[in-house]
């Protein structure tokens, strides 16, 4: 019987997790399909619950912190992989931080003996899973978001977490050796600010999990003030690797996926 899988979130149809899934599936003779599922409704938590035609599911905007809720058991507060397990009920992981560390691995070799102080802007479900793997190897991680509210739950949820003013950044930019860019803004079709990048030293990385448009405003900036920077697709890749191993017990190959991803963006 064919296994169905999806990413499911809101907005869905950009997404490349299709495209890379289905080759991955395709690569390996599996009987299973994957699919972008728009997921809008007033009851998340029950309209995932409901979702039982899908063996597995990536989870996007905004519906990480719903997908943790909706799950018989999560690893953490917000879940971008669920599992439908034999006896039905959901399993739910992140795979975010993972994914992260190991796109930040190959794009920046040794940033782990250089960073000392990690910028997170965000505070939503990639967000949580970037900041929490960052955590152990930083000396502290400042989280900036436009709802303060939100910065400081997820400040205080790190060991060497602080909050940092979203309304003056340049502070925050100016010492930090890694500025990672978690929210929407500069996704295609969305407006972004003008990012301080003129106050960073000359060895800061910057990294923006956006991958569509690949050269993102934030990216842009960085790069006209000649930083080392990080588009998104790495981390796609990489968090998707994982998901596909806990779904298939298969670590698929992230070479071709980047050239199937990097082919489509062309």
């Amino acid at each position: 019987m064919t296994k169905r899988y999806a990413v499911i979130g809101d907005p869905v149809a950009h997404s490349l997790s299709p495209l890379m899934h289905t080759g991955w599936i395709a690569d390996h003779g599996l009987d299973a399909t994957y699919e972008a599922y728009r997921l809008r409704s007033d009851d998340v938590v029950a309209a995932i619950r409901g979702l039982t035609q899908f063996a597995g599911m990536n989870v996007t905007v905004p519906h990480k912190e719903a997908a943790a809720a909706a799950a018989n058991r999560s690893e953490s507060d917000a879940a971008n992989v669920l599992r439908r397990e034999a006896d039905g009920s959901l399993s739910a992981f992140n795979t975010d931080g993972a994914g992260f560390l190991n796109a930040l691995d190959e794009a920046a070799p040794g940033w782990r003996s250089r960073v000392k102080h990690a910028l997170v802007l965000g505070a939503g479900g990639a967000a949580q899973g970037i900041a929490q793997s960052l955590s152990p190897y930083v000396t502290a991680v400042g989280v900036a978001n436009r709802t303060q509210a939100r910065a400081v739950e997820l400040a205080r949820a790190l060991p060497n977490g602080h909050v940092r003013d979203w309304t003056h950044l340049s502070e925050a930019f100016a010492e930090a050796d890694l500025i990672v860019q978690t929210t929407t803004l500069g996704m295609a079709g969305t407006d972004s600010p003008a990012w301080p990048f003129d106050v960073c030293d000359a060895g800061t990385i910057a990294v923006d999990i956006v991958y569509r448009p690949p050269e993102t405003p934030f990216l842009a900036a960085s790069r006209r003030r000649g930083l080392k920077s990080v588009d998104g697709l790495g981390m796609l890749i990489r968090q998707g690797a994982l998901s596909f191993e806990i779904w298939h017990g298969i670590k698929p190959d992230v070479a071709k996926a980047r050239a199937r991803l990097e082919a489509a963006l062309a």
